[in-house]
């Protein structure tokens, strides 16, 4: 495991390449993730690579989309990969990488081994609609009920799409014979994350639940019914940040009120024409893309009612890179 800021340096600064150094952050970070299976260890092991993102190697995240490889790319190449099998593509809302030993782990214990586990980069800002765009869709939504519309970049008359919030014992029964499926579950963002998002012991509870889920035999009978007679991609379309580890709080009262003006208490916004984000800090606080605003690193500042706990829009490590979990057709 690779995690000392000697180590980081040498990844992120050894080489002008940023398509290079970029597969080697996301190589090193699934390495991380793999072996960092106590609460609270990923994050504190993300704060030095953050920090040197952010105040020393920005120009990395303006490159980030065009270099990283991206879990939609991945997916793009792992679904027109022809098999005697079909196909099927599981989208865990707001997974991120700290969930990545607990799913190989609880995978293994019933003896299914993975045949891919990867990290890969999520979409700018590091928001659901944000992704849904990249897929073709004007929101999650649009794959409700299987009715995708023409749009969607993996759709097909043998494709079922649907955006799934029940528990997933009750999803078993949802899922078709189709031989292709892409399946978007709301969890664990909405029902758990966003639930627990601004309470103080918000992140232990988060970290506790999703533990318990999935080990649960109720997420893996699901799985297994995705997976009949399909290969199984799990990923996410973001990551989300635990503020408490964050290691800058904003303090010179201009900035934080530029903040406060542009984002509230979120990491991400959109860039309005009449107020443009001013060009003046150095190391710059946020990178523009598509008119949208997001805030770069481990960036926190003081708001009415508390920063929140968990968070997810901006451009930090856990943010902005996924898991993605291949396990075969059953």
């Amino acid at each position: 495991m690779t995690g000392s800021a000697i180590e980081w340096v040498e990844i992120i600064v050894a080489t002008d390449d940023p398509a290079t150094v970029w597969k080697r952050i996301l190589a090193n970070l699934r390495d991380l993730a793999l072996q960092s299976t106590k609460s609270g260890v990923l994050d504190r092991a993300t704060v030095v690579p953050d920090r040197l993102l952010a105040n020393s190697a920005w120009n990395l995240w303006e490159e980030f989309l065009a270099n990283a490889p991206t879990a939609i790319d991945e997916l793009k190449k792992f679904w027109v990969n022809a098999t005697a099998s079909g196909t099927a593509v599981l989208v865990l809302d707001a997974l991120s990488l700290r969930e990545l030993p607990l799913l190989v782990a609880a995978a293994k214990a019933r003896g299914l081994t993975p045949a891919r586990v990867e990290a890969f980069g999520a979409q700018v800002p590091t928001e659901t609609d944000r992704f849904a765009e990249a897929l073709g869709l004007f929101g999650r939504s649009k794959l409700f009920n299987n009715q995708a519309p023409a749009a969607f970049i993996f759709g097909g008359p043998d494709v079922y799409t649907d955006v799934l919030d029940a528990p997933f014992a009750d999803c078993v029964g949802s899922v078709p014979s189709t031989p292709r499926v892409f399946l978007w579950h709301k969890w664990p963002d909405e029902p758990l994350i966003h639930l627990h998002d601004s309470k103080d012991d918000g992140p232990d509870i988060v970290a506790a639940q999703t533990k318990q889920q999935l080990s649960s035999d109720d997420f893996w009978r699901f799985v297994d019914r995705v997976r009949q007679g399909r290969r199984l991609v799990i990923t996410s379309d973001h990551g989300y940040a635990v503020s408490r580890f964050f290691s800058d709080e904003m303090k010179d009262p201009d900035t934080v009120q530029l903040l406060r003006n542009a984002f509230g208490a979120k990491r991400c916004a959109l860039e309005s024409p009449a107020t443009p984000w001013p060009r003046r800090n150095l190391p710059p606080l946020v990178i523009r893309h598509n008119g949208r605003l997001a805030v770069l690193g481990q960036r926190k500042w003081a708001v009415q009612g508390g920063f929140p706990h968990l968070c997810h829009g901006g451009l930090s490590l856990l943010e902005a890179v996924v898991p993605f979990i291949e396990f075969p057709a059953k």
